[in-house]
């Protein structure tokens, strides 16, 4: 038996309301940076020729993509390479926004299996990730303060239900279930709101012990409390 349960009832609503901030404030930045280019200003890159998917706008199709100052300041079906300080040919390719990483493990620090998130996205194409379980109560702020405020891409997270996540991995975190404490689950939910969505229960057999749902249960009561 392998399975994972991430316990939160919310979470699709609120990675839903996450991507649609995200499109709304990029929205606003390339209207504000649009108005203030001139017809013969030059953007910093172009990436022409691009099959360009983005929900956000309804958009699937071939277009440029003018960047300046790190902003998206225009989609057009053509952008002059004179526009051009460098450009990147994306002919036969899929260009879409930022795509988020549901699972994956970003504390390189803290845990045997994460990685540095800046390293990771650059290759699978997202801008935002989230932490898996990676830190529990007991090293959340660790992750939160030398992790996820030090790193360009965006991090949200699962608190995993044992107090010490998966800082000793392998060895496994639920074999005493006295790790799992809901009250200070619940209490780190509830004062990290725009970082945590939701707890991280890992239910493999390896993991768990002789505690069967006991754990998970404690997972889904400390998103209740």
């Amino acid at each position: 038996m392998f399975c994972e349960w991430k316990t939160k009832i919310t979470l699709l609503q609120r990675l839903a309301a996450f991507a649609l901030v995200a499109a709304v404030m990029s929205q606003r930045l390339t209207s504000t940076a649009e108005a203030a280019m001139g017809p013969a200003d030059k953007f910093d890159l172009v990436i022409k020729g691009g099959d360009v998917l983005d929900p956000s706008q309804s958009l699937r199709g071939k277009r440029d993509i003018g960047i300046r100052w790190g902003v998206v300041e225009a989609i057009e079906p053509e952008i002059p390479a004179a526009r051009a300080l460098k450009t990147i040919d994306a002919g036969g390719k899929l260009v879409t926004p930022g795509l988020i990483d549901l699972h994956c493990h970003v504390y390189p620090y803290g845990s045997a299996i994460g990685i540095p998130a800046d390293e990771l996205v650059q290759f699978q194409g997202t801008t935002t990730v989230v932490s898996a379980g990676d830190a529990g109560v007991n090293n959340l702020a660790a992750l939160r303060r030398y992790i996820v405020a030090q790193s360009r891409a965006r991090i949200y997270a699962f608190v995993h239900i044992a107090n010490n996540g998966l800082s000793a991995f392998p060895v496994a975190e639920l074999y005493n279930i006295d790790n799992a404490q809901m009250e200070a689950c619940a209490m780190a939910l509830a004062e990290n709101p725009d970082f945590l969505i939701g707890v991280k229960v890992r239910m493999s057999e390896n993991v768990i012990f002789k505690h069967g749902l006991e754990p998970l249960k404690r997972g889904i009561k400390a998103c209740e409390m």
